[in-house]
């Protein structure tokens, strides 16, 4: 399951028909559509029948009645990076979290630490970061937060797999 991706966790049945609440967890709810194929843990592909944005109920083929429907109740839909990029578009300035995370946050030159996870608060976003040993050997915390705004990221670069800060070792000194 390393190169795919969770996308949405199944909910529970709606009527008779197979219907079930589709609980998404990516931010791409454009690629929930009819035809669109997506797995199960144990490689099941399932192709979506219908999906009703509004109330985000999808139909699955061949689970067609609340019987068999009720045997995907709480699994988890994943899809491959592969599709993702190829099926969902993003704007300037817009990342995958699987290409910000594991990117090295750098400041002035100095490596602060890599990206372990993204939060998200409110409206904005936090990039995790697990401080790089050589600042922790100098009694720095083992990770800081890094808001995801002009006033803290000068540039990030996927091809250089770095993320390029300013400020940020001011949080990380206050941490």
């Amino acid at each position: 399951m390393s190169e795919l991706l969770t996308v949405a966790k199944i909910g529970k049945t709606i009527g008779l028909r197979g219907a079930l609440k589709l609980h998404n967890k990516s931010d791409f709810i454009s690629q929930f559509k009819k035809n669109a194929k997506f797995f199960l843990s144990d490689g099941t592909m399932l192709e979506i029948l219908s999906y009703n944005s509004t109330s985000s109920q999808v139909i699955f083929k061949d689970y067609e009645s609340i019987e068999l429907a009720s045997n995907l109740v709480n699994k988890f839909l994943y899809q491959s990076i592969e599709a993702t990029r190829k099926n969902c578009k993003l704007k300037k300035d817009e990342y995958f979290y699987f290409d910000i995370i594991g990117l090295e946050v750098v400041e002035n030159g100095e490596t602060l630490g890599k990206v372990v996870d993204i939060l998200e608060v409110g409206a904005n976003f936090l990039f995790e970061i697990k401080t790089d040993e050589k600042l922790v050997s100098q009694g720095f915390t083992k990770n800081f937060f890094v808001p995801y705004i002009d006033e803290y990221l000068d540039k990030i670069s996927i091809q250089a797999k770095q993320i390029f800060t300013k400020n940020a070792k001011l949080i990380l000194k206050e941490s």
